[in-house]
């Protein structure tokens, strides 16, 4: 057996591997590490000589993982983790000059938010770099292998190790279209406007009955869904030129209201407060760049709900 030196051995190969097993296409992979696809090529090349396998071979439209390969998907993952960790762990945080990648796990419902969170990363790190990330199963691990900082979701949610910290609660409102031809001058939207007109309603990420749902459902209300869609992003672009109904926490859209035309009204039933939350994991309670996204990101969520 030939014994192969940590030293000989090009580290950015096991980077491009990683790639290489995510996105199963040498292209794609290519546009992932930011190089051409010859370099990928080349690198898948190299790859396959170190390992003795060929690692990934065609498929159709895909390439696909050998069982070798598969073999090293995890371990690979938790290699480059702890290679991001060691170089993460610094002694001092410096923003001005930190290139720092950030990630942010949380709905698209706070994109309205963004802006402000960019700019004050921005001014104070300018180098720096803000991922926002979907909700994904494994957030729990992710926030403690360093994937991801910090996750904004629903309170009380826990783990083994995941620190919590209360960001506020969110209350419902109805949006329409400022001209809605079901609406008057009111500020509640009636029962019988409330069933005349279709809703949007966001498929949720668990795929259960939604808060909405389970408290129109206690009060012997119903709705009739005619839209359901992925983002909330989507729903508000469909309220605001159709005239469906939209039921939203109205403290995070509270921007987007007037540049998209929109109304909030109190829904035609008392509905629940949300109480919202941002975790992160122990291990990086301590860490002075972890410390500085988090007092950014919990300061700007905190005053929008209770703007």
């Amino acid at each position: 057996m030939n014994i192969i030196d940590v030293g000989d051995i090009d580290l950015n190969l096991l980077k491009a591997l990683d790639a290489l097993l995510r996105e199963g296409s040498v292209s794609r992979a290519a546009a992932r590490l930011g190089i051409g696809q010859p370099a990928a090529s080349h690198a898948l090349g190299r790859l396959r000589e170190l390992f003795g396998d060929p690692l990934l071979v065609r498929t159709g439209r895909r390439m696909s993982p050998t069982p070798r390969a598969e073999a090293l998907r995890e371990p690979l993952r938790r290699l480059l983790d702890d290679a991001a960790r060691l170089v993460r762990h610094e002694t001092a945080f410096d923003p001005a000059r930190s290139t720092r990648s950030f990630g942010l796990a949380c709905p698209d419902l706070l994109a309205p938010l963004l802006p402000r969170l960019v700019a004050r990363l921005q001014a104070a790190a300018p180098h720096t770099r803000l991922e926002v990330l979907p909700r994904q199963r494994d957030d729990a691990q992710a926030l403690e292998d360093g994937r991801i900082d910090l996750l904004l979701t629903r309170a009380p949610e826990s783990g083994p190790g995941l620190v919590q910290r209360g960001l506020g609660t969110l209350g419902f409102s109805v949006l329409a279209r400022r001209d809605h031809p079901g609406l008057s001058r009111r500020r509640t939207l009636g029962p019988r406007a409330w069933a005349r007109h279709p809703h949007v309603m966001v498929r949720s990420e668990h795929g259960g009955r939604s808060i909405v749902a389970e408290a129109l459902a206690a009060s012997g209300f119903s709705r009739t869904v005619g839209l359901v869609v992925p983002t909330f992003l989507s729903a508000l672009v469909t309220v605001a030129q159709t005239d469906l109904f939209f039921t939203v926490p109205e403290a995070l859209v509270r921007p987007l209201l007037e540049p998209l035309g929109l109304r909030a009204l109190r829904p035609p039933v008392p509905l629940p407060q949300i109480p919202t939350a941002a975790l992160w994991h122990e291990r990086f309670t301590g860490e002075p760049a972890h410390r500085f996204l988090r007092e950014i990101v919990i300061d700007e969520v905190t005053a929008a709900l209770a703007g």
